[in-house]
């Protein structure tokens, strides 16, 4: 007597449901998962090194409890802005240049004119009064001094700038890359930004469980040209977290 065929169907079916709801799982998951769910392990254990290739904040066990699990349940549209990395990088080497050559200037100034400037420092510690043949001088070397703190100013904010927008690249593009760093500031980009909610289950430093709502801030940058002309994606890093 023939096999019934309805065993075989039998047989398929659940495979076929098994199969589909693997891959409705796969697509339904979140690609920020895995990078949370290292950022709260390493945080839990306070593996500072570990963090450091992929946050710049930690979720510290001693102040904010240690995340056990947790679920996504929002994400925020990405938003992205320029990151005029090469562009800052020549400002700021601009005012390096600028300071350079005033310096030369206040020194030349400062050589030529050495022994009138050291009385005047000398009255000014003392009595202050300057003598009339070395008044020209006391105002020329104010202005200098003056000039002086203009111009270390310009190249520290100059700087300062760079490194803030810099830090999230170095991260973001080379963290994954020991071996062959990029000078991040040879190029302009694009930062990206997104917020994740996620509902955890937190354990906190005294023992009892709670669970929190938090957001959790990720950026990612986009070097132009770096990639042998074409753009350059770096990881996504994460950069904040505060409660919903």
């Amino acid at each position: 007597m023939p096999r019934p065929r309805i065993t075989v169907l039998a047989l398929l079916v659940p495979i076929s449901v098994m199969a589909g709801a693997l891959l409705l799982a796969a697509c339904s998951s979140h690609p920020e998962q895995p990078i949370l769910q290292q950022f709260f392990t390493a945080s839990r254990l306070r593996d500072n090194q570990t963090l450091a290739n992929f946050a710049t904040v930690t979720f510290n066990p001693q102040s904010d409890g240690s995340v056990t699990s947790f679920s996504i349940t929002n994400v925020s549209p990405v938003q992205t802005r320029p990151l005029d990395l090469k562009n800052m990088a020549d400002v700021r080497n601009q005012a390096k240049a600028e300071d350079d050559a005033f310096t030369k200037k206040k020194l030349d100034y400062q050589n030529a004119n050495l022994d009138a400037i050291q009385r005047v420092l000398k009255a000014e510690q003392g009595n202050g009064k300057v003598d009339k043949k070395d008044s020209t001088v006391q105002a020329a070397w104010d202005k200098w001094r003056q000039d002086t703190e203009t111009s270390a100013k310009k190249v520290s904010d100059a700087q300062q700038a760079l490194s803030d927008a810099s830090g999230i690249a170095q991260i973001s593009i080379n963290a994954s890359r020991p071996n062959s760093p990029l000078a991040v500031t040879n190029y302009n980009g694009t930062l990206s930004s997104k917020d994740v909610t996620v509902s955890a289950d937190v354990r906190l430093p005294n023992g009892s469980s709670q669970q929190k709502n938090l957001i959790i801030t990720m950026e990612q940058v986009t070097l132009d040209g770096a990639n042998n002309g074409q753009p350059l994606e770096g990881r996504w890093v994460v950069t904040g977290v505060k409660g919903a």
